[in-house]
């Protein structure tokens, strides 16, 4: 089974390190590959904490469309949205987020694949992480479980800022993801660099290989905002 993949990845880029008064993140993207998608989704700290430090909440929404074999292709369209409670830490050293929360997804399928388990309205409950260490050199991490489900994503991302007065950031980044169902892995180049008024601009390209299937292409968009 194939999917596209998309969640909040933005984290990884949007999150620089926060000034005292910040209070909150905006984001939003999309990515094609095997199938397309899009997500929408913000942060907001907690009254007596700031971006970066105490507690927050996120929440967000993500749809798409992703296809697979058995018998016969399916075609899939999927819309799903979560809340979370979000523990943040950060300082010189950089910044980290762990946090819990409620998941609700609806996949319709057509033609119906009753061996498929996720498809239908499901509840879930998602254990997610996201952060980065250095400045120059920047190592960058997001992991996302569905306990539920048993949907996983991890990302690795290794940037380097090649333009102080810009702060633009050049690097590669490796994802895995899955469920009971597959496994894929992805190999690509990502650039991030700030576009005026408070927002940020991602985009990332590579490959994505699955067992079964000649590696793929895949893109992604996103745009940030600090407030």
């Amino acid at each position: 089974m194939t999917r596209s993949f998309l969640c909040g990845l933005a984290l990884l880029s949007c999150m620089a390190p926060a000034n005292a008064q910040d209070r909150g993140v905006l984001y939003a993207g999309g990515g094609a590959g095997d199938g397309a998608g899009g997500y929408v989704g913000g942060l907001m700290a907690l009254p007596g904490d700031s971006l970066g430090n105490g507690l927050a909440v996120r929440a967000g929404v993500n749809g798409g469309t992703y296809r697979y074999r058995t018998s016969e292709r399916i075609e899939a369209t999927y819309i799903g949205a979560e809340i979370a409670l979000v523990y943040q830490m950060s300082g010189d050293w950089g910044w980290a987020n762990i946090s819990a929360g409620p998941r609700i997804t609806d996949t319709d399928l057509d033609p119906n694949d009753r061996g498929n388990k996720l498809r239908g309205t499901r509840f879930d409950a998602g254990l997610q992480t996201d952060g980065a260490l250095g400045n120059q050199w920047r190592m960058g991490w997001f992991g996302s479980w569905g306990v539920r489900n048993e949907s996983y994503i991890a990302q690795l991302r290794l940037t380097r800022l090649v333009s102080a007065s810009s702060g633009t950031r050049v690097g590669v980044e490796s994802i895995v993801q899955g469920d009971p169902t597959y496994t894929r892995a992805s190999l690509g180049a990502h650039v991030a660099t700030p576009l005026g008024g408070g927002w940020e601009g991602q985009v990332s390209a590579g490959a994505s290989e699955q067992a079964g299937r000649n590696a793929r292409p895949y893109a992604s968009l996103g745009v940030s905002r600090v407030f």
